[in-house]
């Protein structure tokens, strides 16, 4: 068992320097690891009377991915028309691929009568985007007084993409879409002509809003039975990963801002992309979400470090408000973080404040009181509800690992109450759950605990720490306060190792761990982080399960000895007291 203190290079992903100038001509960003969807659009083209659904995700251009399938494979070499045909007193409405409909103008096949009529009522788009609010008439179409029909969407293209919360906003329009698909044409109360349906369509949305529609038709899969899901983060495995997703970078830049973009400032991006992720060997897909970031830089020619540097900091200023009153509030002592010191009873958690698109870390701190009882680790949290179901389920698994260390041969008598203090909002996670088991283990030893070090983690019942989120934000949320008060070179978090591959520090937390003035320490057992935090050896159990006496454990318990009662003096036997009473008579 052992800790490890992290080096400043573990901080942030390193690249190989990319090329922005190959002879393998630009790269198709939105396509770029869209595998499945490449997979489903092929199905989609083949497969005759199988819909699609493509998923989206936040940051990312579902029909710009849309489009870029359709150039690649089309589904039409040239799109057809929907046609009139009048015979006598009859009407009729088909569809007409190009090259039919040439035959038909030339009565080269099924050749018109004399008195017959020939009309192109609407040529067909080979791809349309819904572009007005969705209702019976813009989605079928209508008949008007003198019989004539008003192409909907469903007859005037050959390929239509429909938001999938235009159908989920009045589940009336699905079940039309669905009846129309179905049957193949469109008919209207009194009128005789049947209107075919011309197109396949592709409904955009996320999964939640496929697994909706579903639940509202459970049919809804028979039409829509192809289904392509977005990647929303590339795999960097080696270096022409990279290079990859460079070229598509590059694409995006072109298509924002009119501008390529530096060496230094690809790099940067690279960077950025790969924060969304949170994972240093990935890199975002959110396309759409970068390419607005581009279009800000200021500045003309290609776009520089400093002129991505500088947007990146301007977008962060706008949306930072909350997070300085907050940061505000703990330096003016208005909310109370201690940074030196050592106190018992008391430790400093780690938290992620999510608002407006924005997030920051936020240092909190968590207080434990214990007393004689029942064995019970009250939830403060919960029993205000304040606390959410995720919470509550780490404090369950808090208390199943004290009692799978001090609790297997007879129930522990004491009680204990966790809260966060000055927290007046809800709280939810298992990350503080690490923190929260030492600060327990403190206040029943009477170990003092040091302040300059906060912690984050989530443990299990054996005491493995595990990974949690937001990791970024929370360790630059509690640099940022210790900067304020002074770094005193003993400051640092801890945080479990296998979060390492998530760290993407910002320079000035990478320039304070290389000169020694902030540390970050990776562990793997609560133990590991018991002994950073007090300095001295956790202790192992023998055959008997005790501990050594001067271990923290062993201090542990001898506290819960003496709330049982265990550590007083055994009564005498009954010889022993016979024993005692006859030299008495002597």
């Amino acid at each position: 068992m052992h800790s490890q203190k992290l080096a400043p290079s573990a901080l942030s992903p390193v690249y190989p320097s990319l090329i922005t100038n190959t002879t393998g001509g630009p790269l198709c960003p939105w396509t770029l690891g869209q595998d499945r969807s490449l997979d489903a659009w092929a199905l989609f083209e083949r497969c005759d009377g199988q819909h699609l659904f493509l998923t989206q995700f936040p940051g990312f251009d579902g029909e710009a991915l849309v489009q870029s399938l359709y150039d690649r494979l089309p589904l039409v070499n040239a799109p057809g028309v929907l046609a009139s045909i009048e015979q006598e007193d009859r009407q009729a409405l088909v569809k007409l691929t190009a090259e039919q409909w040439q035959k038909r103008l030339n009565n080269d096949d099924s050749p018109l009568g004399e008195n017959d009529k020939l009309t192109a009522l609407v040529e067909l788009m080979p791809l349309r985007f819904v572009d007005q609010p969705l209702s019976r008439r813009t989605l079928l179409g209508n008949v008007d007084k003198n019989g004539a029909y008003h192409a909907g969407l469903l007859s005037s293209c050959e390929v239509l993409v429909i938001p999938a919360e235009g159908l989920l906003e009045k589940p009336s329009r699905w079940f039309m879409v669905k009846e129309a698909l179905k049957r193949g044409y469109i008919a209207f109360s009194g009128s005789p002509i049947r209107i075919p349906v011309c197109c396949k369509v592709v409904i955009l949305g996320d999964v939640m809003d496929h697994d909706t529609l579903h639940a509202v038709d459970p049919s809804f899969a028979g039409l829509f039975s192809l289904v392509g899901e977005s990647q929303s983060e590339w795999f960097v495995d080696k270096e022409e990963d990279a290079q990859r997703w460079a070229l598509g970078a590059q694409s995006i830049a072109k298509q924002y801002c009119g501008r390529p973009l530096s060496d230094e400032a690809l790099t940067r991006l690279a960077r950025y992309a790969s924060r969304l992720c949170e994972h240093q060997g990935r890199l975002s897909l959110a396309w759409h979400e970068l390419g607005l970031l581009l279009g800000q830089c200021e500045g003309s020619g290609a776009v520089s470090l400093a002129q991505l540097q500088q947007a990146i900091l301007a977008q962060e200023a706008r949306h930072n408000s909350v997070e300085i009153y907050a940061q505000r509030n703990v330096e003016e002592a208005l909310v109370r973080v201690d940074t030196e010191g050592e106190r018992t009873g008391q430790i400093n958690g780690l938290t992620v404040v999510d608002y407006c698109g924005h997030s920051y870390g936020e240092p909190a701190r968590i207080t434990v009181s214990v007393h004689y009882g029942d064995g019970e680790v009250a939830d403060i949290e919960r029993k205000s509800e304040l606390g959410g179901n995720i919470h509550a389920k780490g404090m369950m698994i808090l208390s199943a690992c004290l009692y799978r260390i001090f609790g297997q041969d007879e129930p522990l008598h004491l009680s204990a109450n966790i809260v966060f203090e000055q927290s007046y909002q809800t709280i939810d996670g298992d990350s503080a759950s690490l923190a929260e088991y030492c600060c327990l283990i403190s206040t029943i030893a009477n170990v003092p605990v040091k302040q300059g070090l906060a912690l984050t983690g989530a443990i299990d019942q054996f005491g493995n720490v595990q990974a949690i989120g937001g990791i970024n934000e929370k360790i630059e949320g509690f640099f940022h306060l210790c900067r304020y008060r002074g770094l005193t070179g003993e400051q640092g978090v801890i945080l479990p190792r296998a979060n390492t591959r998530q760290l993407n520090l910002s320079d000035e937390v990478i320039e304070a761990v290389a000169a020694g003035q902030f540390h970050l320490y990776q562990v793997d057992a609560v133990e590991e982080a018991l002994m950073l935090l007090t300095g001295r050896e956790v202790g192992q159990a023998d055959e008997d399960n005790r501990f050594d006496e001067k271990s923290l454990y062993g201090l542990v318990q001898q506290r819960l000895d003496r709330m049982a009662g265990n550590d007083e003096p055994l009564p005498p036997s009954w010889w022993r007291r016979a024993l005692d009473a006859l030299f008495d008579r002597s």
